[in-house]
């Protein structure tokens, strides 16, 4: 049986010192076979664990019973390897696939909106996977209920999704969440424990520091830790998949956008073109790619959406390449100066001239760069950029 049957709790908390301090406390009354087992199932046990209700809290934020342990422990294989970055072995599967979600009719209008607002932020993204809310928790695919507990959790999600059905239910700490205090990280709660229910992993995960002040690698835990193409293996700063809030709301990061657009990729025409710049400076590059080479390249963001193939009138916009000033440069036209271009293909198809639901995309040009710039804000012009007009026209990435 895969491991992610287990019921397996994740908490996003609020880092405190306290915790720290009551971890030591309660780690001494942790048995030594609890201790042995979680450290063959993958976790790390130097801090952060402590009894909890009937079962224990691992890492701070991670709730199992003594039989999820044991099984864990059992088929968990050590010879795994690891990697650092973002999702689980298992993710939410099916294409164009809609999850119905439920929210308790009894949390107040602030929060029923900030449910709402979660929501936007992932149908907003136009990705392989849908949210819709629903009216009823017999017909949720996944519930937000709530609990009450007086401490820094925040939210508690039941694991990752298992057999290709997103884990459920989302819990929310109505000591945190209630009608007297409207946190500004509501939204981004709500969405980060979706994102534990269809197959995340905490952007820090190798290093809880980074968010929290305290803790370290969370280690495999059994569920995987397998890195996205394309996005960093590194904590990424104001991810929405941090592992502790800093009470901020926090909307997806351009990394955040790759990493859901590579899980579940839109199957409809319309693809995503992403802004890449090259880490030492110097050239741009558009590619609806996400695999590009991450030491070179580095994410600017989402910069439109184009056809891959030439449809609806659509013409090809060619990729030319300048090795020696290292540019790239985008084009409708296949003839440019050989003796200075190359041309490497078609990067996708868009428009000369503009049509209903496009909108321009702007070239701009340094010349003391000696490199080109593209983008959707037509006031991109400066002492370092010159404006060089409409290159084409594309699509909007909230078509």
């Amino acid at each position: 049986m895969n491991k992610s049957f287990y019921f397996r709790v994740l908490i996003f908390s609020i880092a405190l010192l306290s915790c720290k301090k009551q971890d030591k406390n309660n780690h001494q009354q942790v048995p030594t076979d609890i201790i042995t087992q979680l450290q063959a199932a993958g976790f790390d046990t130097s801090e952060g664990v402590s009894i909890f209700q009937n079962g224990y809290l691992v890492e701070y934020d991670i709730f199992l019973t003594a039989d999820q342990i044991k099984k864990m422990a059992a088929e968990n294989d050590p010879k795994k390897p690891r990697v650092e970055h973002y999702r689980t072995n298992n993710i939410v599967t099916g294409s164009n696939r809609v999850i119905h979600v439920f929210m308790d009719p009894n949390f107040d209008n602030y929060m029923q909106q900030a449910f709402d607002e979660a929501l936007a932020r992932y149908n907003n993204l136009h990705l392989g996977l849908s949210f819709d809310r629903v009216n009823t928790a017999g017909s949720a695919d996944i519930r937000v209920e709530s609990f009450y507990q007086t401490s820094g959790v925040l939210g508690i999600s039941a694991g990752f999704p298992s057999g290709g059905n997103p884990a459920s239910p989302i819990k929310l700490n109505t000591y945190h969440f209630n009608s007297n205090s409207h946190r500004a990280d509501a939204t981004t709660t709500i969405a980060h424990e979706i994102g534990h229910a269809i197959g995340f992993r905490h952007t820090d995960y190798m290093n809880r520091t980074f968010s929290c002040g305290i803790g370290g690698d969370e280690g495999d835990g059994g569920v995987g830790a397998n890195n996205i193409p394309g996005t960093p293996q590194e904590p990424s700063a104001g991810s929405w998949m941090l592992a502790c809030s800093d009470g901020s709301n926090r909307p997806f990061i351009p990394y955040d956008k790759l990493a859901l657009n590579a899980l579940f990729p839109y199957t409809g025409d319309k693809r995503v073109v992403y802004s890449y710049y090259a880490n030492g400076g110097g050239d741009h590059y558009l590619s609806t790619a996400v695999d590009v080479t991450i030491s070179y390249w580095k994410l600017d963001d989402v910069a439109f959406r184009a056809y891959q193939s030439p449809i609806n009138g659509a013409v090809p916009i060619y990729q030319h390449y300048n090795a020696g000033n290292k540019d790239h440069y985008y084009s409708s036209s296949a003839s440019t100066d050989t003796w200075y271009w190359n041309i490497e293909g078609v990067a996708f198809y868009a428009y000369k001239t503009q049509v209903p639901g496009t909108i321009p995309v702007y070239q701009y040009f340094s010349p003391s760069g000696v490199e080109h710039y593209y983008s959707t804000a037509p006031n991109g012009a400066n002492s370092y950029w010159n404006y060089d007009g409409v290159a084409f026209y594309a699509f909007p990435e909230n078509f």
